[in-house]
């Protein structure tokens, strides 16, 4: 009995990602309906909602670089399947530097620097290459600077953000890298944001149609000092946004925090962590401090909210991962999960797995 199509529709789009790759093999059927861009958009669309139960993912390089290790954080923490790294991209150089809707942003510097968008679940991947003038890794600075990857709906593109300061200039440089056009361009105002060199590479947090890092920010119209830059994907400028108080940051330890529909800043001092999150977005006053259970350990930094309301937070020294609290309440909950295969530089970012594809301009590599 061969299924309607509608009803077939249905179905897949209440299965995981994984499930309906090994359903391609199926039948003619089957594999025509899941190939479809169409569908694969859609079935997105279905799992990030508000209303599906979307159990936040991380995922991070194993140590010997030959899969990336994904890991649910509810109900509980725990690993689900890795994914296989192409053999050519198999080297210490390798590091994740961002992710946008089941892609994932990788540096490599080995045999000479490249930057590969990389979907883990197909497979499928692109090379970007590094802006002319930085063959030599001056652009993007080796040690200090912004990065991250974004979506731009209106012209279905991935762009390719990078911030850093020219070593010799001290000057900083802000790009964006189109998939679409296979060129790099200039972000205008750049001038008036310095990479947080203290912090060495951010991954940017992506958040109500931006990305968003720590900078110092050389405008005349604020105080120098430390802001959110936050760049708006539909005008491709860059803004700020004010940190809540204490402004002074000299004493603190910052690190951005999202997911779940959070935007937050952790301010960490020599004893103890506080987390703010934006009520109302780019309106300064909306910031409060949320109340919830928190490591009292500063050896800790927070990855991400999960859908109930926790933090999971990692330790930088045996790269344990902590989840705590319950977000608006002093409910103790907390959980202790021991990361596998993991080195010193690990780097863990927010994902969702997809089936997605590039833009069809761009050639793929399988």
């Amino acid at each position: 009995m061969t299924l309607p199509p509608e009803l077939l529709e249905i179905i897949f789009l209440r299965l995981p990602v994984r499930s309906l790759i090994q359903f391609k093999c199926v039948c003619k059927q089957w594999r025509s309906l899941i190939s479809d861009p169409y569908f694969a958009k859609l079935h997105y669309d279905v799992a990030i909602a508000p209303t599906h139960n979307n159990n936040t993912k991380l995922l991070y390089l194993s140590s010997d670089f030959s899969r990336a290790c994904c890991v649910k954080t509810e109900p509980s923490i725990h690993h689900d399947y890795p994914f296989k790294l192409q053999e050519t991209y198999k080297n210490h150089s390798l590091r994740i530097i961002g992710s946008c809707r089941g892609f994932v942003l990788l540096r490599n510097y080995k045999p000479k620097p490249v930057l590969i968008l990389w979907n883990p679940a197909t497979g499928s991947h692109v090379r970007v290459p590094y802006p002319n003038n930085s063959s030599n890794s001056e652009f993007p600075c080796p040690d200090f600077f912004c990065h991250g990857v974004v979506y731009e709906k209106s012209n279905d593109d991935y762009l390719v953000i990078m911030g850093s300061v020219r070593p010799l200039k001290r000057k900083p440089e802000w790009k964006f890298f189109s998939v679409r056009s296979n060129s790099w361009k200039e972000i205008e105002g750049g001038d008036c944001f310095t990479p947080n060199i203290s912090m060495g590479h951010q991954l940017g947090l992506l958040y109500n149609e931006a990305i968003h890092w720590l900078a110092v920010y050389n405008g005349s119209d604020y105080p120098r000092g430390i802001v959110i830059v936050a760049f708006d994907i539909a005008t491709k400028t860059l803004s700020m946004i004010p940190l809540p108080y204490p402004q002074d940051p000299s004493q603190w330890e910052l690190s951005l925090v999202g997911g779940a529909g959070f935007f937050g800043i952790c301010m960490l001092n020599e004893f103890w962590p506080y987390i703010f999150v934006m009520k109302e977005y780019k309106v300064e006053s909306s910031w409060i401090l949320i109340d919830m259970l928190l490591p009292s350990d500063n050896t800790m930094i927070p990855l991400c909210f999960t859908q109930s309301g926790d933090v999971v937070w990692m330790n930088r020294i045996n790269k344990d991962l902590i989840k705590f609290g319950k977000l608006g309440s002093n409910e103790e909950e907390l959980q202790e999960f021991k990361l596998d295969f993991c080195d010193k530089d690990t780097v863990l970012v927010m994902f969702n797995e997809s089936l997605l594809s590039l833009p069809s301009s761009c050639r793929q590599e399988e």
